[in-house]
Formats: C-alpha cells, sequence, structure tokens
C-alpha cells in the first residue's frame, strides 16, 4: 500500500509542514488523505510538460494550489517574498511543498526558516544539508538573502 513517506525525496519538516520531489497523482490523493490543505509547487511550466494536470487534481481533491515557478537560475530576494507570503498567509494550513527533487524547495524553506521562522542559520542549513550539498557558492547566495531580508 502506498505510503506518504514513499514520494520521491519525502521529508516531514514538522506536524503543519512537509516536502518532497513531485507527487504522482496517486500519491496526490494521499496527500489530501493525510490532511493537507495546500499544494505549493515550485516547478516552473517548462518542468511540467510531460507531468498531469497537477493543478485540475489538488482542487478537485478540495486542496488549495499555488504553483510558484522556482529554478536554481530564477532564484531571486523577488521570488523568496512571493513565497514567504504564500508560506506566510497559509501558516494555520497544513502545507505539502514540492519541486522535482525536493532541493529547490529545501533551499528556499530554509531560507523561511531563518528570515520569517527566526531559526538560528546553523540550525536551518543543518537541516538543508540532510537534502542538499550546501556549497560554497549556495552558501553566500544564502548569506546575501539574509543580508537583504533582514536590511529591509
Amino acid at each position: 500500500m502506498n505510503q506518504i513517506e514513499n514520494i520521491d525525496c519525502f521529508k516531514k519538516n514538522d506536524e503543519k509542514l512537509s516536502t518532497a520531489g513531485q507527487p504522482t497523482e496517486i500519491e496526490l490523493r494521499l496527500i489530501a488523505d493525510k490532511g493537507f490543505e495546500v499544494v505549493i509547487n515550485i516547478r516552473p511550466e517548462s518542468e511540467m510538460v510531460d507531468v498531469f494536470d497537477e493543478k485540475k487534481i489538488v482542487e478537485n481533491l478540495g486542496l488549495m494550489y499555488f504553483q510558484l515557478p522556482v529554478t536554481l537560475d530564477t532564484l531571486s530576494s523577488e521570488i523568496l517574498s512571493k513565497f514567504f507570503e504564500l508560506m506566510v498567509r497559509h501558516k494555520e494550513n497544513k502545507i505539502f511543498l514540492h519541486c522535482r527533487k525536493n532541493i529547490r524547495v529545501s533551499i528556499i524553506l530554509s531560507l523561511y526558516q531563518i528570515i520569517k521562522l527566526g531559526w538560528e542559520k546553523d540550525e536551518a542549513l543543518n537541516e538543508l544539508k540532510e537534502m542538499v550539498e550546501v556549497t560554497p557558492m549556495l552558501e553566500k547566495f544564502i548569506n546575501e538573502q539574509i543580508f537583504y531580508f533582514m536590511s529591509n
């Protein structure tokens, strides 16, 4: 029997938030059955060409669906601001957040944890390292974003 934990690169971050790679149609039903209320997909349309109509399926299951296209090349303060707004607006909801392999999601979630939730940077980076190799270039980007948001 399918379990939500079997979704590609699944991670239960806390009681109200889980992240993963791309779920299948059947796994979207599991997500709904587990009480998730919001699905946030950060894959751009160009990556969704061979994927089913996720928005239609999610909304037919009675969940809210948001797509915020992010690639590592387009990740910016502006996109992070939109992501933070979505997360804050739905902080009382149970959220399922995904990309293709839980890499981009893990990166932007770590920034949310530091900037909006007040986590210590080391704590968020340790959690990030469970999913992603934190290269010097990635750490530089994270530091720049922390500085930008904490200065504004």
